[in-house]
């Protein structure tokens, strides 16, 4: 029998797949699903509804629905702006999961719900000052300042991805429009690695495996990865003093080799120390944000990192 305790449930609204999690506020995982993702939002509502059918709780037990999507969300009226991947524009999504299911729905983008996963239970555990960078697909990125969550006059904080240097004017690299790659994306993200790895035969992992092996051709597109990921954080560094970088998203998980040389160039680019880690929960972490944001909404100065254990399982 499952204990009488408000959950938190997170669901990240990803373009291929829909992670759900359902956590305590002390930080135990105590539920995890997966399905593949729909443009449907009916058939969102079914796989949410399967999966708390799965885990057997009821809904009373549930505090809260933080739900994350890759777009632009504007998250004080839980309406979804524009997301690309699922081609979904001007769709108030609080408003229809909230006639679905008896309990609070928060929205808000992917990536910023990744920051507050990490923050929570992951590698930015008792950190109030953090840049979380997503590097997957594309590029994204999320502010915490002083414990809060920072999303910008119009939703787009942390979006570094439309970072540009002198060099890609002069090359006349602009950036248009938020529905298309941003100049840093183009240089820096894993479809960007993949266009580089393509001629070698190799994928983005194969990449950072050849790069570590010393394999030849692999060692300029990694090294020009390196220095322009590492630019690009100096200058987060210099403008946000964050105490601790945190590398996530589907490339991190090859990084390990080139964690080292990017604190290096860093430490060298801006004055202000600062920790750099690749994340600790993967794929996870929007789901995890998710229902750590649930929390976030009910309890003021949530979550309490006082106590220093470490989060475990029931």
């Amino acid at each position: 029998m499952m204990r009488e305790v408000p959950f938190g449930l997170g669901v990240d609204i990803g373009g291929t797949k829909v992670l759900i999690v359902l956590a305590n506020p002390a930080g135990e995982i105590i539920f995890q699903d997966k399905a593949g993702t729909s443009r449907d939002p009916a058939e969102i509502i079914g796989i949410i509804r399967a999966s708390l059918d799965k885990a057997g709780v009821q809904a009373g037990q549930i505090r809260g629905m933080g739900v994350g999507v890759p777009g632009n969300v504007d998250s004080t009226k839980g309406w979804v702006m524009d997301v690309p991947s699922l081609k979904w524009q001007n769709l108030n999504l609080a408003e229809l999961l909230g006639s679905h299911f008896p309990f609070p729905v928060y929205i808000n983008n992917d990536v910023n719900l990744s920051a507050l996963g990490e923050r929570w239970l992951g590698n930015g555990r008792g950190t109030d000052n953090l840049f979380y960078i997503a590097l997957g697909t594309g590029i994204g990125g999320a502010v915490i300042a002083n414990g809060a969550l920072v999303e910008g006059y119009r939703f787009g904080a942390g979006e570094i991805g439309y970072f540009l240097e002198k060099a890609d004017l002069r090359n006349g690299l602009r950036n248009y429009s938020c529905q298309e790659f941003g100049v840093f994306e183009s240089k820096a993200s894993g479809t960007a690695l993949t266009r580089k790895a393509e001629p070698l035969g190799l994928t983005p992992r194969e990449l950072f495996q050849g790069f570590r092996r010393g394999v030849s051709g692999t060692q300029a597109i990694i090294e020009e990865f390196v220095l322009d990921l590492s630019v690009a954080i100096a200058n987060v560094v210099s403008l946000l003093n964050p105490e601790k970088v945190i590398i996530g998203g589907g490339v991190s998980e090859s990084m390990e080799c080139v964690i080292e040389p990017i604190r290096e160039s860093v430490a060298q680019f801006s004055p202000f120390p600062t920790e750099i880690v690749l994340a600790r929960l993967g794929g996870a972490a929007g789901a995890v944000g998710g229902a750590a944001y649930v929390f976030q909404n009910h309890q003021p100065g949530f979550p309490d990192h006082s106590d220093s254990n470490e989060p475990g399982r029931t």
